[in-house]
């Protein structure tokens, strides 16, 4: 499938050895780096003398940190290139895991979150131009799929590792455990990766009619605008979702650590294969229609979280959240890979990871506060159901436009 190598100068790296070198580091900085601390908090929050308002504030900067860097990180990744960029992204977010395990007090998290979302972002931007340029078209839409799968990798080791660790060793032992891998996957990184420069398969020019158009003209066509609102959505209806699941169940539904540890294993054992199915079914039935499903899936998981009968809707419900929310990652930046080339898809990309960004950070800004004033989640699960309907509608208008374009 993936097995034809990437184009590099002076090296060659296997197609399948990159690919699962990057699905590690999606995994690392945003499995670790930003879902970690959600799996945490009912644990952390007594020892740091957090409430739900605190922990969502904090949940919310560390969205600022992955805003800025991705803005930044195209020109970091033109100064220095892209693969260094994302190497050293993976380096600071495994000093910052482990420099977790010895946080004391709220303000500590605020700024070690903080890097650990902007590597994310640094991370993925740059990451997507080199699978562009490494990856043949007609295997990227798979190849992103499974990198974006990554974040289940890493979400599903996040619900091992809590109950096998906390009731033993404390909430400080999973910090240590995460930094220590995510450490060796830098270290993995360094040796195949460091000196290499990667060579765009296609022009290097971009060949987009208009393509010197201005950062403002690209970001104003009709399809930029709605691949820019769904992106927004997406972190509205998305994040929330996952990061106050785990509260959810332990503090509205009463369920135990380890119950609610399993819902968050559904998701990340799910969305081990989500990504890579839901590529699979996008390189077949067109990307549009394959993003138009996984929406449609993320509405039912969340109406499973709020109608919650029972543990096993609940169950399933994760289960269809994983399968939607790791394919969305990947099919967003395969939809723009494959209708703008160049510089205007660095752009897109770049401020849709923004939107994003501003989304995820209103949404469990929210979150926190809603359950701090309701006494429950259910209010944030509401708006997040709301923002899955919307994007199904801006799915829909998303192919009315391309087909105009």
């Amino acid at each position: 499938m993936l097995n034809e190598e990437a184009v590099f100068s002076g090296r060659r790296l296997g197609g399948l050895e990159l690919t699962a070198l990057f699905t590690g580091f999606i995994a690392a900085t945003y499995g670790f780096g930003i879902y970690l601390f959600s799996t945490l908090i009912p644990d952390m929050k007594g020892d740091l003398g957090l409430d739900y308002s605190e922990a969502g504030t904090v949940i919310a900067l560390a969205q600022v940190g992955f805003m800025v860097a991705a803005l930044s990180s195209g020109l970091l990744a033109h100064r220095f290139g892209a693969a260094r960029v994302v190497l050293f992204s993976v380096l600071v977010c495994g000093t910052c895991l482990l420099a977790l395990s010895f946080a004391t007090a709220g303000w500590q998290l605020i700024g070690l979150l903080f890097l650990t979302g902007a590597a994310a972002a640094s991370v993925w931007v740059p990451m997507v131009s080199l699978a562009q340029a490494a990856l043949p078209t007609a295997h990227r839409g798979k190849a992103l799929g499974l990198m974006s799968s990554g974040t289940a990798y890493g979400v599903f080791l996040n619900g091992l590792a809590v109950p096998a660790l906390v009731p033993s060793y404390g909430w400080r032992s999973v910090w240590l455990v995460m930094g220590v891998l995510t450490l060796i996957l830098f270290a993995w990184g360094v040796v195949r990766l460091s000196g290499v420069r990667f060579e765009s398969r296609s022009p290097a020019v971009d060949t987009e009619p208009g393509a010197a158009a201005s950062t403002s003209s690209v970001l104003r066509s009709p399809v930029s605008t709605i691949v820019l609102a769904m992106m927004f959505f997406s972190g509205i209806a998305c994040m929330p979702t996952q990061n106050y699941l785990v509260s959810l169940l332990r503090d509205d539904l009463g369920y135990d650590v380890a119950e609610a540890s399993r819902a968050w294993s559904a998701i990340g054992f799910i969305g081990m294969f989500g990504g890579l199915l839901m590529g699979w079914v996008a390189d077949r039935i067109t990307v549009r229609r394959a993003m138009l499903l996984t929406y449609a899936l993320l509405v039912a998981a969340i109406l499973a979280f709020l109608h919650h009968s029972s543990l096993v809707e609940i169950y399933i419900g994760a289960a269809l959240f994983g399968l939607a929310f790791n394919a969305i990652f990947g099919l967003m930046p395969a939809f723009v890979s494959l209708n703008f080339h160049g510089r205007s898809a660095t752009t897109i990309f770049g401020f849709g990871n923004v939107l994003l960004g501003l989304g995820s950070m209103a949404g469990n800004y929210l979150g926190g506060v809603t359950k701090d004033a309701l006494g429950s989640f259910q209010l944030i699960y509401v708006i997040s159901l709301g923002a899955g309907i919307v994007l199904l509608g801006l799915t829909v208008m998303l192919g009315v436009q391309a087909a105009k374009k």
